[in-house]
């Protein structure tokens, strides 16, 4: 039975062959994978053919009449989209950025694919020219086509021994974006449309060339939106760790996987493809481009400040320190003890919020200041305005631990969803209460109430390491303008392709137009006030910033229902215009 199958095969690529030059007629195109159909060189041409049939074997009646269509098809498409044409470019950006590489170890081919979010979002800045001409949908169907063209070149290496399919390995590296509300089209929905066009391009136009897939660490936003084949499905599996992969692809995986073979840069068969280069030289900057490391003493008094892990390590903070305003602490709790206490908040990320007592709360752990307790401290000794009272404050072994009073009460959208409209009215007058006492708090610096630097989403996308930089605290809102400049600067790679330097490039002419547009809120001379920094309808953080900046942070929270966005000017003083303008700072720093 065998025996007859494989001359059924061995029949129907004679076939096919005898039919390819009424399909590439129909077509109007005669290449696939770099291979002319319409050549001479019958042992690639007949690889192709295999390919083909191979994907359409499962009813031996129909297969050639299938395979026929999906080449015909193929050839069609591609005289369409041209895949080829991006691919001399592709290469190096697919091998410097390390988004590809193709190991080969005798008859196993593999592909590793790496989904990091932060180098495709720097590809526009990093490689200008290719992605203002081509963009990321090409660069992954250019990623296809080198697969392609290294399982040809090993399936004629072994040609007549078996027809050889790779493996495919996708690491997902998420962009860590701090929460608020959609603005544009996202970079994920980007990656997520391109990854969505590379599967279903896959599946149609590349035939038979995935064994099995590896998903590493896989993002659900994703994976839900892809459609993906069930017969692509059954050979998927998925893995929690890269270490995982040892287990499933042998010893013979670079050590980044868990095996003991060697790095991916050192076996990647597609630097023989496209050749090794040398590192682009540093751009000359059209803007200037000043970077956090190059700071003057003009920049701060305040101005920029370094790292606060370089200082750390030359100067160890002592196991306990406190608040000079509000005092040492009249409460220290056992960090023991709260390894077990019971979270208000437990599915929330970032800091803890847990039960000290039957009547106490602690807030510790990542993200949390001495200036939150401070602020504290400031609302309830300037103003009248109802917060839990602030009773212990400190710093342990770098940890820093908030205790204060539980006061139990309704949240405010479901307070808001049950009272009658006056008792809303109500509600909204006591708000614009609070938010004028708190401005009436006026500050001579702009950051947080300690002096520390500013903390927000938009200072933390330094470009070589997330969360990594440390702004102000600044002196005027004039060094403040200039810091979020400084903080786009950042987030741009520093060694740029020499093109990148062009006056006339699109990306930079961009960036120019937005610095200057940056520029205009300090001509507006905003006070500089208290401002909380968090109100949304969960949170009734603090520090001194520009009047306007409390509008903003409030706009910008994800709105609980649409007419939020409405209420927020009755108990804040409204600027819309500086708060579209910092929310397009946000969506270049994080898309």
């Amino acid at each position: 039975m065998a025996e007859s199958l494989e001359l059924s095969a061995h029949g129907d690529v004679a076939k096919l062959l005898e039919k390819l030059p009424s399909l590439i007629s129909d077509a109007h195109h005669s290449e696939i994978w770099g291979i002319q159909l319409d050549g001479d060189d019958d042992k690639r041409k007949e690889i192709v053919i295999k390919k083909f049939l191979e994907q359409h074997s499962i009813i031996p009646s129909i297969s050639l009449a299938r395979a026929s269509a999906s080449l015909q098809s193929a050839l069609k498409w591609r005289r369409i989209v041209q895949p080829r044409s991006a691919l001399t470019g592709s290469r190096e950006i697919l091998t410097k950025s390390g988004l590809q590489h193709i190991t080969r170890t005798g008859d196993r081919l593999i592909m590793w694919v790496v989904i990091d979010e932060k180098t495709i979002r720097d590809l526009p800045a990093t490689y200008e020219g290719f992605m203002q001409k081509y963009g990321l949908a090409d660069l992954g169907t250019a990623a296809l086509e080198n697969v392609a063209s290294a399982l040809i070149d090993a399936n004629c290496e072994l040609y007549g021994e078996g027809s050889l399919q790779a493996a495919c390995v996708v690491q997902f590296k998420l962009y860590s974006v701090p929460p608020g509300r959609r603005i544009g089209i996202s970079l994920r929905d980007i990656v997520r449309d391109m990854l969505s066009g590379v599967v279903t391009e896959l599946q149609k136009y590349y035939p038979g060339f995935l064994d099995r897939a590896y998903l590493i660490q896989p993002f659900d936003d994703y994976l839900d939106s892809l459609e993906i084949s069930e017969s692509l499905l059954k050979k998927t599996t998925i893995l929690q760790s890269a270490g995982d992969l040892v287990n499933y692809l042998g010893p013979d995986v670079p050590p980044e996987f868990g095996g003991t073979g060697m790095p991916l840069c050192n076996r990647d068969i597609m630097r023989n493809i496209c050749g090794e280069r040398d590192e682009p030289p540093t751009a000359r900057d059209p803007l200037e481009i000043k970077r956090t490391n190059d700071k003057t003493e003009e920049d701060t008094v305040f101005g920029v400040q370094e790292n606060d892990s370089v200082s750390n390590a030359e100067n160890p903070e002592p196991e306990l320190t406190w608040s000079e305003t509000i005092g040492p602490p009249t409460i220290i709790l056992d960090p023991s003890d709260l390894k077990n206490a019971h979270e208000l908040c437990p599915d929330k990320g970032g800091a803890c919020l847990a039960w000290a007592d039957s009547e106490t709360i602690v807030k510790y752990g990542h993200g949390v200041r001495l200036a939150e307790a401070e602020a504290m401290h400031l609302v309830s000794t300037r103003t009248n305005i109802p917060i839990p009272r602030l009773l212990s404050a400190y710093v342990l072994h770098g940890v820093c631990y908030i205790v204060m009073e539980y006061v139990e009460a309704e949240s405010f959208n479901k307070y808001w969803d049950r009272v009658s409209e006056p008792e809303q009215q109500n509600v909204l007058r006591q708000l614009r209460n609070y938010v004028s006492q708190m401005r009436s708090i006026k500050g001579e610096f702009i950051g947080g109430v300690d002096s520390s630097p500013c903390r927000d989403g938009i200072f933390d996308a330094v470009w070589d390491n997330y969360g990594a930089g440390s702004y102000g605290p600044y002196a005027s809102e004039a060094l403040f303008t200039e810091g979020i400049v400084q903080v786009l600067r950042d987030r741009i790679p520093p060694n740029l392709p020499e093109e990148s330097s062009d006056l006339d490039s699109v990306f930079f002419t961009n960036e120019y137009v937005l610095y200057q547009t940056v520029r205009e809120l300090k001509k507006m001379n905003h006070s500089i006030v208290f401002t909380h920094g968090d109100l949304h309808c969960g949170n009734m953080l603090a520090g001194y910033w520009p009047d306007y900046w409390e509008f903003y942070r409030a706009m910008f929270q994800v709105p609980w229902r649409p007419s939020w966005d409405r209420m927020i000017e009755k108990f804040i003083p409204p600027s819309y215009v500086e708060y579209e303008i910092i929310k397009k700072v946000f969506s270049y720093v994080f898309n």
